[in-house]
């Protein structure tokens, strides 16, 4: 063989391998932002029932120390 089919050659098995090396990393990742997604979902879950529990504490509401309901 000659010399240019030989660097051909060796360049066609290292993009070979980048690609795998690429698609390896590509799986990884899509892992990740589906864990993420999940994540981000069961935030936005606990944010709505936050504003839901905030939005039931009437405005003027004061708040009692329980200590201070112990003593009287």
């Amino acid at each position: 063989m000659n010399e240019p089919v030989k660097r051909l050659e060796a360049l066609v098995q290292k993009q070979r391998e980048l690609i795998k090396e690429f698609e390896s990393e590509n799986r990884r990742l899509k892992t990740i932002v589906q864990a993420l997604r999940g994540r981000i979902q069961d935030l936005e879950q606990q944010h709505i029932v936050i504003d839901r529990e905030i939005a039931e504490i009437p405005i003027g509401f004061d708040l009692i120390p329980e200590e201070d309901l112990n003593r009287h």
